[in-house]
């Protein structure tokens, strides 16, 4: 027996077909503006930035103390291992780049881990998503001759400022070789790792509750800081360096990236061994601009 549909039942023959869902509109949507009880989808919003908090970065500035003194203390033992250290005095050795930068170069990696895995167990991107290190790409170049034309500059306005002729961190300029470690280290660790904290962790905080303006200065300030007892805490040397952090945490928040700082960074640091380089005649001469 077929059905046609005059055999039908009036009811089912008379029964509205279902209306199509208008256009654009998902059935999931469609469910739920007819069913009000039905659960509505959240949607994650972008994630918070940044994920760290403050305490995270007071952890991460004690650990980073702690391990560099445990590697300078065991690198100044160490060294006393060796024939041309065994009569020098520990205050000798703590002047030493090849004894002090190793220390810091040994140390470093392991508080970029610490970093990472701080910025990671509090993120739910990847690392450099999360600290905004953004690379500039063919830009690249332009960052690093940018770094190098500030120095030229500070350098030239430093020229009207009572910059004393020695600051103690000509004590680590010994030897060419030692001028050499400094100079490697000074284009490519020190930068990076300066950068990873200031640009990348603390500026994300004090731009957090003190808004862009005052993250800036803050930023340059604890840049300055970190540099004064190198610089004698002379106020003119310790006044370029704040100023040329200024520079590159404007940098980072402009292109919101760390890398493009970082870069910028590393130039200004050749540009400065560079023309120390040539005016040591290849480091040979270092009393000349040492003091």
């Amino acid at each position: 027996m077929s059905l046609t549909p005059e055999s039908l039942p009036d009811h089912i023959e008379s029964a509205p077909a279902p209306s199509p869902a208008p256009d654009g509109l998902a059935p999931a949507m469609l469910s739920a503006e007819l069913d009000p009880a039905a659960p509505a989808v959240s949607v994650p919003g972008p994630p918070a930035f940044p994920a760290w908090k403050v305490w995270d970065v007071v952890a991460i500035v004690v650990f980073s103390v702690v391990i560099i003194i445990v590697f300078t203390l065991i690198a100044l033992f160490v060294a006393r291992i060796f024939p041309q250290y065994r009569n020098a005095s520990f205050s000798d050795l703590a002047t030493d780049a090849k004894v002090v930068i190793g220390a810091q170069a040994a140390a470093y990696p392991i508080i970029l881990l610490f970093i990472f895995l701080i910025v990671r167990s509090r993120s739910q991107v990847s690392f450099r998503q999360a600290i905004r290190w953004n690379w500039p790409g063919a830009t690249a170049p332009a960052f690093i001759a940018s770094g190098v034309i500030l120095a030229l500059v500070v350098d030239s306005l430093a020229r009207f400022l009572p910059i004393p002729k020695s600051l103690p961190m000509d004590s680590y300029f010994h030897d060419a070789t030692s001028a050499y470690i400094m100079a490697i280290f000074g284009v490519t660790l020190a930068p990076l790792m300066e950068e990873m904290f200031f640009r990348g962790l603390l500026y994300p905080i004090l731009d957090k509750y003190f808004g862009v303006v005052g993250g800036v200065l803050l930023t340059a300030a604890g840049f300055a800081g970190i540099h004064g007892a190198q610089l004698g805490f002379a106020w003119a040397p310790v006044l370029s360096i704040f100023v040329v952090g200024v520079v590159f945490t404007v940098v980072r928040v402009k292109r919101d990236s760390v890398a493009s700082s970082f870069l910028m960074h590393c130039g200004y640091n050749l540009a400065l061994f560079s023309a120390l380089w040539i005016s040591s005649d290849h480091f040979r001469h270092l009393e000349k601009v040492t003091g």
